[in-house]
C-alpha cells in the first residue's frame, strides 16, 4: 500500500474512533459522501490542504498528534503503519539510532565509545525490527488424539452441527494419522484453502515408499502386513492419499452366490504382485495418479455454491486431506483461509497451525525448529489423563538442551480436558467430589512435573473443548502472544535507554573513569575466566542413539530406506541436536556466570554510570551464544549431508537386517559408524567449531570494554 493510501485509511479509522459517521465528515467538509469514501478507501489521495481540514474537523487529540507523526523522517527503520501502537517507541529508536549513526560517521569519534557506537546501531535496528514485525505464529503440538485440531476448530468457530445434532470440526479429526500434512489456518478475503504440494522428488520417494512396503509386506493380498519393521515404511496418510489418488484401495468382503464369504481384495496388492518389482510398481503407481492433471493450488467459496461456508469448508478440506480431490496433488502443507481475525486479535497478524501429532520419537525438525522462532508460541498439548505427556516432557527437555533460552515466555502447555475427566481424578485412593477439585489435583501434578523445565503456572491451561467459552482458549493464546510483545518491547526501550545514556556519557570525561571502575570485573573475567577449558561430555551422535533405541521398528526402517532422510526419525536432525547439546553443555555455565557479575555490577549503586555497559556486554555475550548455537547446528547436519548420507555400503547395511533384534542392531551399526573412520572426527569439528565461535564472541564483548590506552 502506498503512504498516500495509507494517510486516507487512516483518516477513517480517526473518524471511527471520533464515533463520526462518514456522510457527517463529508458534510462538514463541503464534500460528498463518495469522495470521502475513495479517500478512506485509499483510491484518492490527499492534498495538504485537503488532509489538514479533516483532521481539523475530526478533531481528537490523536487527530490534532497525526501531522507530527507524518512528518518524521525515518531514515534507518521502516516506517510502522500509522495505527501501530508502538510508533512512538519506534520513534525513539530511530532518533538514536541516527544519532548514534551520526557519532558514528565523525572523523575523530572518541576509540573509547567507538566500537560499542557501533553495536549500538545493530542493536537498535535488530530490536525495532523485532517489535517491528506484526506476525505471530501459534504453533500447537503434542501427542496424536490429543485434540489440538478440535481445540483449534472450538477456538475459531470451525465447527458444524451434523444430522445427528452432534457437533463436528470443520477440519478433520480422527484417532490419529489423521492429517496428511501441516496445516495452517489464516486470515484471509474469504473462505477458502491454499495448497503447496509436494515437489515432484518428493512425490517420487513417496511412491517408491509406497511401493516398498506393499513389496517388503508378508502374506497374500487378503489382509495388511504383520512385519512389525514394515509398519512405518509409509505413513498411515500418505498411504491413504496415494490409495484414494490412484484407485488401489481394499474392496470389501462380500459373499459370493453360493453364500460363501469372501475376504477383502487389496488392489494395491493385486497390482504389486503383478509388477514383480519395486521400480516397475512405482511407474504403474505414478502413472494412476495423474499428476499432470493435478496442478490445482487454490479453491474458494462461491455464494453462488448451494452449501454453506462451513460445510463446504469442511468437504473440500476433506477431499484435499485424503487425495480425493481431482484438481490436487499430495499436500506438503494446507493453508486454510477464513475471513475473520484469528483468535479475535484485529492487531496482529496470527496464524495458528496445527502441526501432525507426534506417535514415536518425539524430536522432529519440523517441531523443534519453532523454538527458535522469536515470533512464535509453541503450544504443547496433552491429554487430560497423561498430561503433560511424555512427549511434552521430551520436546521441552531437548529445547533445554539444545540451548533455547526462551522457553518461559514463548512456551506453552495446553491439557485438553475431555467431559467426565476431571471426575476420575483420585485423591488418596478416592474418587474427587468435583470437577474443581479433579482439576486442581492434576494441575499440581502438572505443575510439579514441569517445574525443572521453565513452564510457569500462568503458560499453563486447562480447557474442555466441549463444554468451556472458546473465549478461556482465545484469551490464554493472545497473552502468549501479548507476553512476547512486551518482552520485545520491553527490551527496545532498555536498548533505547542505554544509547542515549551513552551519548550523554560522551562528552564527559569523569564518566569515563566511573565507566573502566565499574567494568573492570567484566574485563577480568573476559581475561581469565571465558576459556573454553572443558570438552563436552557428549556426542554428536547421542541424540540419534537416543531415539533409535525407543522408535519403533518401523519408523526406524522407514528412515533406513531413506538413507536417514524421513521427517519421524531424521538423522540429520538429530546430528544437528546432539552438536547443538555439546555446545550448550559447555558454553551455557560460561553464559550463566558472566550474567551474574553483570548483574552484580547493576546491583551496585556506585557502578551506576556502567550499568548501560553491563547490559550492552550482556546482550552481546548472549547474541554471540545464539549465533554459536545455530552455527553448530549446521555442522552437525552436515556431518550428515556431506558424510553419513552418502555412505552407501552403512545403508546397505542397515537395510539388510531384518527379523527380531532388529533395532538393536541397526543402532549397533549407528555407534559404529561414529567410532570408525568415517565418522570420528565428528565430535572434533563440532568442537572446533564451539571454541572458533566462542573465542570470537568474546573478542566481540571484549572490543565493548574500555582499554587501559583509551
Amino acid at each position: 500500500m502506498s503512504r498516500e493510501a495509507a494517510i486516507g485509511r487512516h483518516v477513517g479509522i480517526l473518524r471511527d474512533q471520533a464515533d463520526i459517521r462518514q456522510h457527517e465528515l463529508a458534510k462538514q467538509l463541503g464534500w460528498s459522501p463518495a469522495v470521502l469514501s475513495r479517500v478512506e478507501s485509499g483510491e484518492r489521495p490527499l492534498s495538504a490542504d485537503e488532509l489538514d481540514a479533516a483532521l481539523t474537523a475530526i478533531d481528537t487529540e490523536e487527530a490534532r498528534a497525526f501531522p507530527a507523526r507524518l512528518a518524521r523522517q525515518w531514515r534507518l527503520i521502516p516506517e510502522p503503519s500509522f495505527d501501530d501502537p508502538d510508533a512512538d517507541l519506534l520513534w525513539e529508536a530511530e532518533q538514536a539510532a541516527q544519532k548514534v549513526d551520526a557519532l558514528a560517521a565523525q572523523p575523530d569519534v572518541k576509540s573509547f565509545f567507538e566500537r560499542r557506537i557501533a553495536r549500538y546501531k545493530d542493536e537498535l535496528l535488530s530490536a525495532a525490527a523485532r517489535l517491528g514485525t506484526r506476525r505471530y505464529q501459534v504453533v500447537l503440538t503434542g501427542s496424536i488424539a490429543a485434540g489440538k485440531t478440535m481445540a483449534i476448530c472450538r477456538a475459531e468457530g470451525l465447527e458444524l452441527v451434523n444430522a445427528k445434532g452432534a457437533i463436528t470440526s470443520v477440519l478433520e479429526t480422527g484417532p490419529g494419522g489423521t492429517t496428511v500434512c501441516e496445516v495452517h489456518i489464516k486470515r484471509g478475503p474469504q473462505y477458502g484453502i491454499f495448497v503447496e504440494p509436494c515437489t515432484d522428488e518428493e512425490v517420487r520417494r513417496h511412491v517408491l515408499d509406497f511401493a516398498r512396503s506393499l513389496l517388503d509386506a508378508k502374506g497374500s493380498t487378503h489382509g495388511e502386513p504383520d512385519d512389525e519393521e514394515n509398519e512405518e515404511v509409509i505413513s498411515r496418510e500418505i498411504n491413504r492419499a496415494i490409495r484414494n489418488m490412484t484407485g488401489l484401495v481394499y474392496h470389501p468382503s462380500h459373499r459370493s452366490a453360493d453364500g460363501t464369504r469372501l475376504p477383502r481384495i487389496d488392489q494395491a496388492r493385486v497390482l504389486a504382485e503383478r509388477a514383480g518389482d519395486m521400480k516397475t510398481l512405482a511407474v504403474e503407481v505414478l502413472a494412476l495418479m495423474q499428476l499432470h492433471r493435478r496442478d490445482r493450488r487454490d479453491i474458494w467459496y462461491s455464494p453462488s455454491l448451494e452449501k454453506a461456508p462451513l460445510a463446504w469448508l469442511q468437504d473440500v478440506f476433506r477431499e484435499i486431506n485424503n487425495g480425493l480431490h481431482p484438481e490436487f496433488s499430495l499436500p506438503r502443507r494446507i493453508e486454510v483461509i477464513v475471513p475473520n481475525a484469528l483468535l479475535n486479535e484485529n492487531s496482529l497478524t496470527v496464524t495458528l497451525v496445527d502441526t501432525q501429532g507426534i506417535d514415536d520419537v518425539a524430536g522432529r525438525a519440523d517441531l523443534e525448529q519453532h523454538f527458535d522462532d522469536p515470533h512464535t508460541i509453541v503450544v504443547l498439548c496433552s491429554k487430560f489423563e497423561d498430561a503433560p505427556s511424555i512427549h511434552v516432557r521430551e520436546l521441552l527437555r531437548r529445547a533445554r538442551e539444545a540451548g533455547v533460552r526462551t522457553l518461559d515466555r514463548h512456551a506453552a502447555v495446553l491439557v485438553l480436558a475431555r467431559p467426565g475427566d476431571a471426575l476420575k481424578v483420585k485423591d488418596r485412593g478416592a474418587l474427587v467430589e468435583t470437577e474443581e477439585e479433579g482439576y486442581e489435583l492434576k494441575g499440581d501434578e502438572v505443575r510439579l512435573r514441569l517445574t525443572s523445565l521453565r513452564v510457569t503456572d500462568d503458560h499453563m491451561l486447562f480447557f474442555n473443548a466441549a463444554e468451556q467459552d472458546p473465549e478461556v482458549l482465545r484469551a490464554f493464546l493472545r497473552a502468549r502472544i501479548a507476553g512476547v510483545r512486551a518482552e520485545h518491547r520491553e527490551g527496545l526501550q532498555q536498548i533505547v535507554a542505554d544509547a542515549n545514556a551513552l551519548l550523554v556519557n560522551y562528552e564527559k570525561e569523569q564518566a569515563k573513569e566511573a565507566i573502566r571502575v565499574g567494568a573492570q570485573p567484566l574485563v577480568t573475567w573476559l581475561t581469565h575466566s571465558s576459556g573454553m577449558t572443558e570438552a563436552p561430555s557428549t556426542h554428536v551422535q547421542d541424540s540419534l542413539v537416543e531415539a533409535t533405541k525407543v522408535a519403533h521398528p518401523g519408523t526406524i526402517r522407514a528412515s533406513v530406506v531413506r538413507d536417514g532422510d524421513w521427517p519421524k526419525l531424521n538423522y540429520g536432525h538429530h546430528l544437528a541436536h546432539g552438536a547443538r547439546r555439546m555446545a550448550a553443555q559447555v558454553v551455557e555455565p560460561k553464559l550463566d556466570a558472566f550474567r551474574v557479575i553483570a548483574t552484580n555490577i547493576l546491583q551496585t549503586k556506585d557502578f551506576a554510570l556502567a550499568h548501560d555497559l553491563a547490559r550492552q556486554a550482556m546482550r552481546t555475550l548472549e547474541d554471540g551464544f545464539n549465533a554459536l548455537i545455530r552455527k553448530v547446528q549446521l555442522v552437525g547436519q552436515s556431518i550428515y549431508a556431506d558424510d553419513l548420507s552418502v555412505d552407501t555400503g552403512f545403508w546397505q547395511g542397515c537395510r539388510g537386517e531384518r527379523g527380531k533384534g532388529y533395532r538393536d542392531r541397526v543402532n549397533v551399526r549407528n555407534k559404529n559408524w561414529f567410532k570408525q573412520d568415517e565418522g570420528k572426527e565428528a565430535d572434533h569439528r563440532v568442537q572446533a567449531v564451539i571454541t572458533d565461535e566462542w573465542t570470537a564472541t568474546i573478542a566481540s564483548v571484549s572490543q565493548l570494554m574500555p582499554k587501559s590506552t583509551d
